[in-house]
């Protein structure tokens, strides 16, 4: 049980170090698609492909987070869902001795 948990936290902790890495490329993605979008108008169209570029990172950027996002509200669900089926269960089949409570789950 101790390795699911180790495993647990060390995918949590990845995913929310993956996020910091992605919110920091498009803080610097935003100010180069600004800078290009400048270079564009000044002088031409041999900056509409690297503007074009920039803007499919920031896409592809924004997705990986989205799917971050779906991947912890789904640990959470999991987790929700587990402690009400551990309190359902307890009212109808207490387990003595166990030392576990979930009083606090949401029902």
């Amino acid at each position: 049980m101790d390795e699911a948990k180790s495993d647990l936290l060390q995918v949590l902790s990845r995913l929310e170090a993956h996020w910091v890495v992605l919110e920091a490329e498009l803080v610097e993605i935003n100010k180069d698609i600004l800078f290009c979008e400048q270079c564009l108008q000044k002088y031409g169209e041999h900056f509409s492909f690297p503007l074009h570029h920039l803007k499919e990172l920031k896409k592809s950027k924004k997705h990986k987070m989205k799917e971050i996002i779906r991947t912890m509200e789904a640990f959470n669900s999991n987790l929700v869902g587990g402690r009400r089926l551990v309190k359902l269960l307890e009212r109808e089949m207490p387990i003595a001795g166990t030392g576990t409570s979930f009083r606090n789950a949401p029902s």
